[in-house]
């Protein structure tokens, strides 16, 4: 019963943070999210051995937390968000060096195998063969996202060097970022507890509801769908760069060649 209420209570402060969000109540939001990240601090002082776990909780509420309340340094979004992604990636990599790997054995060459998830998963595979099967997921399923977010272009236009930033910031900061929080550490966290479908459709769940300020329940149930491939995808392979790879790429396609594409039509 333990066990239980504690995998539910971060989750169910999460969905209220973001009931939150998605009714605009961002300052009710704020607070729900703070709340969680203190219970995640806490509840580790009493569970050390599932630490992994609810630093994974935190994370999701820090990235609310630094979306509404990083300053805005330039007027377009693709700018600012290294900022909050960055962080994100800087607090995953203390996480992964502390509570995955024996700090006594890093080196800088280690981090280029925490982009790939290392030690996270007993199994981790990689070959180049995946970067053709983000680029066609990507794009298959970014023109699907667009079908029912009907979104604007993040890049006035399809020149090089907009291009070039767009996918840089999409696949290295929003694509990686996410992914470490929601399939690097959430997924692999639950999954030795309580089994690798609890672990895929919880993390899909919670992915989902953090898309919440886009104010669109059909969008929601889309992106739990992304997760749950996502999820099945880093279950399989145990691959953090190829599931950030897709999430990126898709990212990439959504908000440049497809909305663009389809208003010069």
């Amino acid at each position: 019963m333990r066990d239980k209420a504690g995998l539910l209570i971060p989750i169910l402060l999460i969905v209220v943070a973001e009931a939150f969000t998605f009714s605009s109540q961002i300052e009710a939001s704020l607070a729900v999210h703070a709340l969680n990240i203190f219970i995640c601090i806490l509840i580790p002082v009493f569970t050390v051995e599932r630490t992994l776990m609810y630093q994974s909780f935190a994370l999701i509420s820090m990235l609310r937390v630094l979306n509404i309340g990083m300053p805005i340094f330039f007027e377009l979004t693709i700018y600012w968000l290294p900022f909050i992604y960055g962080s994100i990636i800087l607090a995953g990599y203390i996480v992964w060096r502390q509570t995955v790997v024996d700090a006594k054995k890093m080196n800088w060459r280690n981090l280029l195998r925490f982009l790939n998830g290392k030690d996270l998963r007993e199994k981790v595979q990689w070959c180049w063969e995946y970067v053709l099967f983000a680029i066609i997921f990507g794009f298959l399923f970014a023109n699907l996202e667009y079908a029912v977010l009907n979104n604007d272009a993040m890049v006035a236009g399809l020149g090089a060097v907009d291009l070039t930033m767009l996918f840089l910031v999409m696949v290295v900061f929003v694509g990686l970022g996410e992914e470490i929080v929601f399939r690097g550490f959430l997924q692999s966290a639950i999954t030795p507890k309580y089994g690798s479908i609890a672990a895929v459709l919880i993390s899909s769940f919670l992915f989902a509801i953090m898309h919440s300020g886009y104010h669109s329940i059909p969008y929601l149930f889309f992106v739990f769908g992304v997760g749950l491939i996502l999820g099945a995808s880093y279950e399989r392979t145990g691959s953090l760069g190829l599931v950030a790879l897709m999430h990126g790429i898709l990212n990439f396609f959504l908000f440049s060649l497809i909305p663009l594409g389809y208003n010069l039509v």
